[in-house]
This record gives C-alpha cells, structure tokens and sequence, in this order.
C-alpha cells in the first residue's frame, strides 16, 4: 500500500530542486553578465563607442588616470546630456582601460569647500539662464574635470554642449602620457603673424605640441628639431636665402603648411592687388601653386554695407562673394567631418602642375556656384552681382601634396643648394594665409571651428599623428522635423483629432451591427435574444 503522501513529497522535491537551478542559474548569469560586458550604441555615428584610436590610447596605460568631474546637478537640458554623455564616455574608456580609468562625479554646490577646491583646480562655474516656472533666471553651474596621472594635472575647464567630447578626454590623455612632443615651427620675421594672433589654434594644439618661433632664416636655416614648419601670411616678400632655407628644410624630409595670400585687399580703396611673397617659384616647383586670383562664390558670408538712401546713411547686410563659406570638402582624415569654414579673398590652386609620381588631395572646394577673377580687381562690396558672375564650376583652395619634390634652386648658379632632392614628404597648401589667423587687440575676431580644425588637422597629419582626427570634427548631427506646408498642417491637426472619434465611432456601430445579426440568427432559431 503505498503511502498517502508519496506523490506530494515527490512532487515538492521536484519544485525544491527546480527552484535551486533557477537560482544557480541566475546566479552564474549575473557572474558571467560582469565579467563580459556588452553594450549596444544605436546612434548613427557610433557617438557612444570608442573609436579604435581612443580604445589603443586607454589599453596603452601604465598606470591609473584619475578624473575627478565637477558636474553641477539639475542642469538644463542641454548640459544634462553633456554630463550625462561625459559619464558614459568615462565608463567606456574605464572599460577599455581595464580598470586603468578612474572617476567620480562631484557636486561643487555641495559646500563652500568644494566650490572653492574646483576653483583651485581650474574648473571654472559658468553663468547659463534657466526657465522656472515660466520666469527666466541665471544659474551657475560647473562642467569640467581635472586629469591626474603619476605626477602630471590637465584640466578641462568646463565643456561646451556639443563639443566632440570622446576628442577631448582622448587628447587630454595624450597630453598626460606623451613622452615626446613634436615641435611646431611658425615662421616669423617677414611680416607673419605670431603664436599670439593664432589663439584658437594655438589651444587646439597645446599640450600636445612643442612651439618654437623660427626667425633668421636666411643665416641658420630652418632648425632641424621642427617637425612641422607653418608658414602662414607672410606680409613682406621672402628674400631669396630665406626661400632657399625653406626649401631645403623640404629637401631634407620636412613637412610644411603653406597658408598664403595672392591678392591684398584694401578695402577702403576697393581693390585687391598681386601680392609676392617670394615662395611661389617653390610651390610652382613642387606642383601646387596659387593662382594670382579671387575666388567668389554664391555661397558667402554676409557682410554689414552702408549706402546713401535719400540723404540717409542706411546700413544693410549682403553677401559678399569674396568671403565664401566653403562646405565641400574631401573625404580624407584632415578634411573628413568638416562642416563649414570661412575664407577671406581665397585664391585657387592649380592642380593641373602636380607630377605624375605625386599624390594630390584636393582638401577643400568652392561650392558648384563660384568664379574666379584676375588680380588686381575692383572688390567693392556694393556691387551687384547676377548668376553670370558665377560660372556654375567648383575650384580648389586647400590641397594636400605627398611624394618626393625637386628643389626650386636646383639649377641656380650664384647659390649654394646642398638638396636637390628630397625624400618622400608632405605638404598642405592653403590659397588664404587668414584662415587661421584670429588677429591682436581690437582686431581680434574668432574664427568658425572648421578653420580651426583644418588647421590643426592639418599639422596633426603632417606631424603623423593621425589617431584623433576623425574625433576632432565628430559632432552630434541635427536631425530636425521636415517643414510641411500650411495646407498640410491644417490637414493633420484635424486628422489626428477626428481619426481617432471615428474609429471609436466606426468599432461601436460595427459592434452594434454584429449583435443585431446574432439576435437575428437567434430569433430565427426559436431562442430568446
């Protein structure tokens, strides 16, 4: 006779050991899921993954980087997805690092302490209007970090909404890891300007870079220790042995930007005129010269013009071609993910000298509506311009020449050239020496960040470092609602209320018409509804 409960204790046995393998189960889950960390980024340009140049640079750590982030909470919108995004980019790199990247988030409204040690730090409170309860106030908030590894400090003051901020955590850990610095040398003495007229590139490259102004050319050459020569707007001609010293520093392997202006606008007089700087028989030699010309184009920056309008003296905005906006650029690492930048009385390249065993990279375009113009020409900006100024062709201004170059005094007589020929290089020219140059005093101007960022990508490619280009322009794409006509507007308001009453409408008559069929059928049937 078996026993009354044997199926019952059967049973709860069963339950008991089932019950245990789910917890085991769940359990090993939970060890595995920390050991293999897995996450999914669904953005379109992979904004929250690390780019393979970041993850090497965190793998590449010897010993532990701290990040203490001063982050105010409660901030507006959109600096409460700067912090938010600074916090999972922290947790990536961490990640990448294995365990070598260490942070915490700080309250610096916590105590006057706090406060006081982020401003000792460097991190500095920034003033931002807040909307409360319909009224509009001032709040100061902190956003920025301070790098600490082995006996070395950087400091990110605060961080702008939008920036490329995987860039800026990847390059203050270079700043605190490199060993060596290549040296960047601005060439000085005819006329250019200096590091202190450049601050908005001279920031985008510190840290990184050692700076070293290089003057007397003509004498002791260009020194051997730089590694990146900018020549940038140089004002008076360049005497032939300084020429020579340039071109023999390209003979011996160096890289150089050339940013140069062909014309020399006078405003005040309206007219723009030839301008020497004694290098163009170099780059005519090399393969890219500047064409004596302006470039105008339809797609240009608007500027402010007075005129007399019945004895008035009234001030308007126009377009003025000789500014253009350049938005074509090439698909190469300099230029990749540039979005706008600004020239001022650009001159075009000619592409067509280049030799065979070169490699040309056109960097930069004017818009399929542009022309040039001979100099010297009348730039009046009160002009009236028509689409047959604009003859629908796109031309060059910036370009990117890699191989090996002969020099331009090769076959000169009355000077000594100990190069006639150089090993495989790189140089980047640009047909406007102000696209990088912000000016001093009251002439300062700040310049859109694409100038910038040709810059400094440029000198980053010729200096070899290639890694972090691509993150310098990465932004966060806008993708706003497409405008629809009146017509079509008035159609959808009226839609999205009356659709969703006839639906209701239409189930309830359909629901209605089927019990009146089934009452029907019963009727029929001899059964009572």
């Amino acid at each position: 006779m078996s026993h009354p409960l044997a199926g019952f204790l059967a049973t709860r046995r069963e339950a008991l050991l089932q019950g245990l393998l789910i917890v085991g189960s769940c359990i090993a889950l939970t060890y595995v899921a920390n050991q293999f960390l897995w996450r999914a980024d669904l953005t379109a340009n992979n904004r929250y993954t690390l780019a393979a140049a970041s993850h090497d640079l965190a793998q590449d750590l010897q010993d532990p980087v701290t990040v203490t982030a001063y982050v105010t909470p409660d901030l507006p919108a959109r600096f409460g997805r700067t912090a938010d995004e600074l916090r999972a980019l922290l947790q990536e790199f961490r990640a990448a690092a294995g365990g070598n990247v260490e942070f915490q988030f700080v309250d610096p409204g916590s105590d006057d302490a706090t406060a006081r040690e982020a401003r000792e730090e460097g991190v500095r409170p920034v003033t931002v209007n807040v909307r409360q309860q319909n009224q509009m106030t001032q709040k100061r908030v902190y956003l920025g970090a301070v790098f600490q590894y082995q006996d070395q400090r950087e400091v990110v003051p605060f961080v702008e909404p939008g920036a490329p901020l995987e860039y800026t955590i990847a390059r203050t850990l270079k700043q605190l890891t490199v060993e060596t610095k290549p040296v960047l040398g601005v060439l000085q003495g005819h006329g250019e300007p200096s590091l202190e007229a450049m601050p908005q590139l001279r920031r985008a490259l510190e840290g990184r870079y050692e700076f070293e102004t290089v003057s007397g050319v003509d004498t002791a050459g260009v020194p051997a220790t730089v590694d990146v020569l900018l020549v940038a707007r140089p004002g008076e001609k360049l005497p032939t042995r300084a020429a020579l010293a340039v071109d023999q520093y390209v003979m011996r392997g160096g890289r150089v930007l050339f940013a140069l202006n062909r014309g020399r606008a006078n405003m005040r007089f309206g007219q723009a005129r030839t301008a020497d700087t004694g290098l163009e028989p170099l780059l005519r030699t090399y393969g890219l010269p500047i064409q004596a010309n302006l470039v105008r184009d339809r797609n240009a920056t608007p500027v402010q013009m007075s005129e007399q309008r019945g004895g008035m003296n009234v001030v308007r905005r126009v377009r003025y071609p000789y500014i253009p906006q350049i938005s074509n650029f090439a698909g190469h690492p300099i230029s990749s993910g540039l979005d706008q930048a600004v020239f001022r009385f650009v001159s075009s390249l000619d592409t067509t000298q280049a030799d065979s065993t070169a490699h040309l990279t056109v960097l930069a375009r004017s818009s399929a509506q542009s022309a040039t113009t001979a100099l010297p020409t009348n730039i009046r900006p009160q002009r009236t311009w028509t689409s047959a100024d604009f003859s629908g062709a796109s031309f060059p201004v910036a370009g990117l020449l890699e191989g090996s170059f002969a020099s331009a005094f090769a076959d000169a007589d009355t000077l000594s050239v100990d190069r006639t020929q150089s090993p495989e290089t790189q140089m980047v020219v640009v047909g406007d020496g102000d696209f990088l140059v912000n000016g001093t005093g009251r002439r300062q101007q700040r310049l859109p960040p694409g100038n910038i960022n040709l810059a400094a990508n440029s000198i980053d490619y010729l200096a070899g470092d290639t890694g972090l280009l691509a993150l310098r322009t990465q932004q966060v794409t806008s993708r706003p609602l497409r405008q629809i006509a009146p017509t079509s507007k008035t159609v959808l308001k009226y839609l999205n209320v009356l659709l969703p009453i006839g639906l209701v409408v239409g189930y309830g008559l359909v629901r209605y018409r089927r019990n009146q069929a089934q009452r029907r059928r019963w009727k029929e049937s001899g059964l009572r509804a």
